[in-house]
């Protein structure tokens, strides 16, 4: 029953808090720009992989709340098992909790999770924004149709968004107690640190664990296996579960590979719309990032021959250990695409950029485990090529600067806050 639900998942309007376990006192890069959205009037949209701590953000939100809000003025609730209509859940929170019409009460709170897998829910969101200027929405979703057109468009000037990255390595730091010693922590240490970050990579949940074996299940239970079984096939109304499999063991076992969609056609007997389909799914489901050809000469990118990438070095880790140990340059390649939030790569013949940035200007990037003065050489030719003022190598463990180029180990990228500056 709906009361019972409802009554589940607001146990603070009888206790007075939130449970530690569900609210822990680590909080994630994000947190900070929720509560400073509390006095804001429009609405917040979370968006973030699974499992990457949505939930656990709006719990500590609710949380920080309870310190200055009356209890009873903190609605949650979450659509992922449960997708009622939130309209009802309104209206029996008004009736049952408040007791009295919304436009009575001073300012309420209202976190709803997961509420993509309702039908029409911007519409409904939409009414009872413009109706009553004291709701604050916080809405999250394990998907980018939470910031489709159709959404954008019912709710444009309604709201603001926050894209909840998954786990990054300072994250990680902080998260296992990593303290800096006189302000620094030692490349030694850094780097065995950042191995250990990427076969976890993403997931707040796992960052203590050991057990290898584990770290890959759950991986592949609560987050791969619950995207491809349940959430698409959920939300795109898609039958073909062996077709998702085979694209995900394609873009996980073989990072960084430009995807040839009439090959697969051909090899797989699937029609090249439906294959193409499949892939943006697991891009929309944000499990995937896909990278375009960027031209230069044409200054324009090729929507042909697109490189997938898994969202996390983790997703490669939990399907197969032997190729995340084999091909340590994938995975750094992976890791580095997704921390730069990376959207082209540059091919041309036989010229080939691992990531192109766009900034005030072009900045190449290359990802190499080890950097040789040929590497060097190489690269420099094509900074020159595609008219870059200079460029960065990213690779396991080396560091060094030659003339217009920097070489960085993969775990400094974060606190390269420079790299996107030209």
């Amino acid at each position: 029953m709906l009361i019972e639900d409802v009554e589940r998942f607001n146990e603070w309007w009888f206790t007075g808090k939130v449970r530690r376990d569900l609210a822990p006192p680590f909080k994630r890069y994000a947190f900070q720009r929720i509560v400073d959205s509390f006095g804001e009037r429009q609405i917040l949209l979370i968006t973030g992989p699974r499992r990457v701590g949505k939930t656990t953000l709006m719990y500590q939100a609710i949380e920080r709340l309870l310190q200055t809000v009356p209890s009873n003025r903190i609605l949650y609730y979450s659509f992922d098992e449960l997708p009622v209509s939130p309209k009802d859940v309104l209206e029996f929170y008004e009736r049952r909790v408040l007791m009295k019409p919304f436009e009575e009460v001073d300012r309420v709170f209202v976190f709803f999770d997961e509420i993509q897998y309702v039908e029409n829910w911007p519409a409904v969101v939409k009414k009872f924004y413009d109706l009553y200027p004291n709701l604050k929405f916080f809405l999250s979703g394990s998907s980018t149709l939470l910031l489709s057109k159709g959404a954008s468009e019912k709710l444009a000037g309604r709201f603001f968004s926050l894209k909840l990255k998954p786990l990054t390595f300072q994250e990680f730091l902080e998260l296992k107690g990593v303290k800096k010693a006189g302000g620094e922590i030692y490349s030694r240490r850094l780097e065995a640190y950042f191995h250990d970050y990427l076969r976890k990579s993403g997931f707040p949940e796992i960052a203590d664990w050991d057990n290898e074996s584990r770290i890959a299940e759950y991986i592949r239970n609560s987050v791969i296996d619950r995207v491809a079984l349940r959430d698409i096939p959920l939300t795109f109304k898609t039958r073909d579960f062996a077709l998702m499999e085979n694209i995900i063991k394609l873009v996980f076992s073989t990072p960084g590979s430009m995807v040839n969609v009439n090959s697969l056609s051909q090899l797989w007997g699937k029609s090249k719309i439906t294959i193409s389909n499949y892939l943006k799914y697991l891009e929309t489901s944000m499990l995937a990032r896909a990278l375009s050809n960027f031209r230069p000469s044409l200054l324009s990118t090729s929507r042909k021959l697109k490189k997938y990438y898994p969202a996390t070095p983790s997703l490669i880790f939990a399907l197969s250990r032997q190729n995340f140990e084999a091909e340590t340059g994938a995975v750094l390649e992976t890791y580095a695409v997704n921390a730069l939030e990376a959207e082209y790569y540059f091919r041309h013949g036989k010229k080939e950029i691992n990531i192109l940035l766009k900034n005030d200007g072009l900045l190449p990037i290359e990802v190499k485990e080890t950097v040789n003065d040929r590497d060097i050489a190489k690269f420099s030719k094509l900074i020159e090529y595609i008219k870059a003022k200079r460029g960065i190598i990213i690779s396991l463990n080396q560091e060094m600067e030659k003339e217009n180029i920097k070489v960085v180990p993969a775990y400094m990228i974060e606190l390269l806050l420079s790299l996107r500056t030209p």
